[in-house]
């Protein structure tokens, strides 16, 4: 089976291998105070046994998360995870029961390449790939609603504004609210 997903001139996105290279990127990433300003939150700090720990299982197709490693010009450079919603997320975000609904994560986890539409460019990628080759309806995407640059890059790609969950996720120990997003295969009818 190929690990590549989806690839452009410069940008691919492969799966996540079990492999030590790809744990020590996401430990690196994870760790980094600039990444965190956006992601978990500035007092994060992660081990290696805790990355292992998480991310292991669905490296190696035990999880039903999907991870996955962006990069260019085949530098690792950013981290994209998918995954279909689970009937938690598919009552708190409303979404269709009976069709495909999947949610989807993403960073660059090295600064050098933010502001330059890389990340826009790879979850453009991963939306072809979801919608075209899984059959996906609906992908969602939840950041958090002070993260306007995130939201911007959604929109970008077609994702439209469904509905703010409030203090819905953890963040440096403290409740944030979130921008729940969707992109749909078909025109969006009820929002």
């Amino acid at each position: 089976m190929s690990t590549l997903l989806a690839k452009d001139d410069r940008i691919s996105i492969r799966l996540m291998k079990d492999t030590h290279e790809d744990y020590s990127s996401l430990l690196k990433w994870l760790n980094d105070e600039q990444v965190l300003r956006y992601i978990e939150g500035p007092g994060t700090q992660y081990t290696l046994e805790q990355i292992m720990d998480k991310y292991g299982p669905r490296a190696r197709g035990e999880h039903y998360v999907t991870p996955c490693i962006i990069e260019l010009d085949h530098a690792l450079i950013g981290f994209l995870q998918f995954y279909p919603l689970q009937q938690e997320e598919i009552e708190a975000y409303e979404a269709k029961a009976d069709k495909p609904q999947y949610g989807m994560d993403i960073f660059i986890g090295e600064s050098d390449y933010w502001n330059q539409g890389i990340g826009t460019a790879a979850l453009r990628l991963a939306i072809h790939h979801l919608l075209d080759e899984k059959g996906v309806e609906d992908i969602y995407i939840d950041p958090q609603t002070w993260n306007t640059r995130a939201i911007r890059s959604y929109e970008k790609c077609g994702f439209e504004k469904v509905k703010v969950l409030y203090a819905r996720e953890l963040f440096d120990g403290e409740y944030k609210d979130n921008q729940i997003m969707r992109l749909s295969s078909k025109p969006l009818t009820n929002v």
